[in-house]
């Protein structure tokens, strides 16, 4: 059966790199398996994001993020990506959004049997928060914010589902 492994976290923390260099780890070690990265999603969404994100800007991130993954999940033995649909969840939240948090919540329980291996970034450990035009850098409260956000959602998920990958916290 194809799984995610993914990064997740706060933006700035190295999360994309991680994942490339994951993904780059697995296809050296496993020429055996079709192997595919997803990346920056975020940059492709046609509403604006971070601290001037809408409500729009979240859901449409939120199912964008879930169709990419499915699809890659379609062709591909093992897909590796930069952000988990709770990092969505953890914007939506910490932008102020909770309704639409909670019904993203809901959601995801049924997509995180597609998560194998989660690799939590924090902040305190990752700091790669340099401004290349997409995320926000002015602001770290906001990105604490966003990941005490993360961390409650994943809390909420893992009681409430069957998880059955594993998530590292570093």
């Amino acid at each position: 059966m194809s799984y995610v492994i993914a990064f997740s976290g706060s933006h700035g923390t190295g999360k994309t790199v991680s994942a490339a260099q994951k993904f780059i780890d697995l296809k050296i070690n496993h020429p055996d398996k079709s192997i595919k990265l997803l990346h920056d999603l975020e940059a492709q969404s046609p509403y604006p994001i971070n601290q001037d994100s809408s409500q729009y800007s979240q859901e449409w991130l939120f199912a964008n993020h879930i169709n990419k993954e499915l699809e890659a999940l379609s062709r591909f033995d093992i897909v590796v990506t930069d952000r988990t649909i709770v990092d969505v969840i953890g914007y939506t939240y910490a932008l102020g959004f909770h309704s639409l948090a909670a019904d993203m919540l809901c959601m995801a329980g049924s997509h995180m049997y597609v998560y194998r291996e989660i690799y939590f970034k924090h902040i305190s450990f990752n700091s790669y928060c340099y401004d290349d035009g997409i995320r926000a850098v002015d602001d770290p409260a906001f990105r604490r914010e966003v990941e005490d956000s993360m961390l409650i959602q994943y809390e909420h998920l893992i009681s409430a589902v069957n998880f059955h990958g594993e998530i590292f916290y570093n």
